[in-house]
């Protein structure tokens, strides 16, 4: 939507993000006491601060994103910190952790997780495999986002998006893909569902994701670990780096992810729409322009069409010059709401959702970063 159209009322702004402060300040005070615990109160003031832009100016691209690149380069310094350096007195070794769970991982190998959890039941010690179903519960929490979790909630998407948005404009012009090729997220997650239960070991982490650099999937230092880290680093430069950069496309979630696929099928059990109204449509292309995972189609068709890919990211809305795309509620055809209310609410259970999921890693690493900062200087 245009900025006129969909931007609120200040005082509406403020206590919209005023709810959405108490609401996460009430969980900051889990498990949490002294620096952690003022970090934490100071990261859910500047969430709630985007979180107010975003109402106030109707525009949602600018401050989701300045939050979602903060998520997934916090998740990067609090797991893999060894990797980029910040391993100094603060950052000493047994402060980088492993990462807990993957969704990426345990989307591309969950029929492994099934067969696992039919043998730990069979064996009568399920509790001994009780982390697998953990994990298989993270993703149905997933759900409650749908599709959004890749545009808000993903520790690792705000990566490609980062450096999609360095360039103000794109080298490479890049709007759609061919027909075929917008399916290819889903062709991997099923090659690598198949694959991963006959070897039995997450085939798509060992040779595919960039994201696994460093971490315990590696095998031994020996030549197929050689060959892997090769695969990671050249994947990660070309559909990380240089595509984005390029494009201005998220390539890596757009084209290889197959959690995209994933919650491209099970996210459409979440209610929450982008709708396009073809009566304010002037098909004029600036939304499939936007789009930064190819999610808008227009190949063939008399209307745009909104694919199931769609990351709910709002640059399609921002970039609307009519209003004729916002968030709506419903399956099959949206429900009947006030205007603005489906906008509102999916926007306050997406800042819910992801604030949530930023409170397990970020204020700690500021925390982190802060002692980080005094022992360099000291």
């Amino acid at each position: 939507m245009t900025e006129h159209q969909a931007a609120l009322s200040e005082r509406t702004s403020a206590a919209l993000a005023c709810g959405l402060f108490l609401a996460l300040a009430w969980l900051s005070t889990l498990n949490a006491d002294g620096a952690l615990l003022i970090a934490r109160f100071a990261w859910v003031a500047a969430l709630a601060g985007m979180a107010y832009r975003v109402f106030v100016t109707g525009r949602i691209g600018r401050w989701r994103s300045v939050f979602f690149i903060i998520l997934a380069w916090a998740f990067i310094v609090q797991f893999k910190a060894n990797l980029i350096g910040l391993t100094g007195r603060a950052f000493i070794a047994q402060d980088i952790q492993e990462v807990p769970y993957c969704h990426i991982a345990i989307a591309s190998s969950f029929l492994n997780h099934v067969y696992q959890q039919y043998l730990a039941l069979m064996s009568g010690v399920w509790q001994t495999w009780s982390p697998l179903t953990w994990g298989a519960l993270w993703l149905v929490i997933t759900l409650v986002l749908g599709q959004a979790w890749c545009s808000w909630a993903c520790f690792y998407g705000g990566l490609d998006a980062g450096f999609a948005r360095i360039r103000r404009k794109p080298l490479v012009k890049w709007n759609q893909l061919p027909r075929g090729l917008r399916e290819l997220p889903a062709a991997i997650l099923v090659a690598m569902l198949l694959l991963s239960l006959v070897v039995l070991k997450p085939v798509f982490c060992l040779w595919v994701c960039p994201l696994k650099l460093g971490t315990g999937f590696l095998d031994p230092n020996t030549t197929t670990r050689q060959v892997q880290l090769a695969i990671f680093i050249l994947i990660g430069v070309i559909f990380l780096v240089v595509l984005p950069w390029l494009t201005k496309k998220r390539a890596f979630c757009g084209l290889i992810c197959p959690f995209g696929a994933w919650q491209a099928f099970f996210g459409q059990v979440n209610p929450y729409r982008v709708a396009i109204k073809p009566e304010a449509c002037v098909q004029c292309q600036l939304c499939v322009k936007a789009c930064p995972t190819f999610a808008i189609d227009t190949q063939g068709l008399k209307e745009h069409k909104v694919s199931p890919y769609c990351n709910r990211c709002g640059e399609c809305m921002d970039a609307c010059p009519t209003g004729a795309i916002d968030f709506s509620v419903g399956w099959k055809r949206p429900l009947a709401l006030a205007p603005g209310v489906a906008r509102i609410a999916f926007l306050l259970s997406a800042w819910l959702v992801a604030g949530a999921v930023s409170l397990l890693f970020v204020p700690e690493v500021l925390v982190k970063l802060c002692r980080w900062a005094v022992s360099w200087f000291a």
